[in-house]
């Protein structure tokens, strides 16, 4: 059951708006989304011969994953150069509702989550993928979704929301 281009075009189409905004709560970087999102997809074409159609969702966002792995290693290698940008640019799509000032302490406390429960909250909120779907994305346990998932939105809650509360009281 060999994948063909059109699903595989399909697939992107589906996945391009919520793998993106996903993408950019781990990386922070839009060049670095569509560079991933991009290598995802070829990892998966590169293969398509055993790829099952049913399952091309899950292994491009699976591929997308290990890939942003790769490139927050590199980020973390290479933050003290001169010429990055450090701006905060708006995710695909998204009118965002948030102050700079919010938008900015939501990325301090997404960043200070653990990178394994960081994964599994923005697959959830931010692509909108089920319990089952993030299971098999990451190849874990349903239970451990909804463990790491329940221990993420804690911290967040605890670290987001007193920081919000200060910025409007000032």
């Amino acid at each position: 059951m060999a994948l063909d281009d059109a699903q595989l075009a399909a697939c992107y189409r589906r996945l391009e708006r919520p793998l993106y905004n996903t993408l950019y709560r781990l990386l922070w970087d839009p060049q670095a989304c569509m560079d991933v999102m991009h290598d995802a997809c070829l990892a998966v074409w590169a293969k398509r011969a055993t790829v099952d159609a049913a399952r091309v969702d899950a292994l491009v966002t699976a591929a997308a994953l290990n890939l942003a792995r790769n490139e927050r290693r590199w980020q973390s290698l290479r933050h003290w150069l001169p010429w990055r940008d450090e701006s905060l640019p708006e995710p695909l799509g998204e009118d965002s509702a948030l102050s700079k000032a919010e938008a900015t302490e939501l990325r301090a406390a997404l960043a200070a989550l653990p990178e394994r429960e960081r994964e599994v909250l923005v697959l959830a909120e931010f692509m909108g993928l089920s319990t089952a779907e993030i299971a098999e994305a990451l190849g874990i346990p349903p239970g451990t979704v909804g463990s790491r998932r329940h221990h993420a939105v804690k911290k967040l809650a605890q670290r987001y929301a007193p920081a919000i509360g200060a910025a409007r009281d000032a």
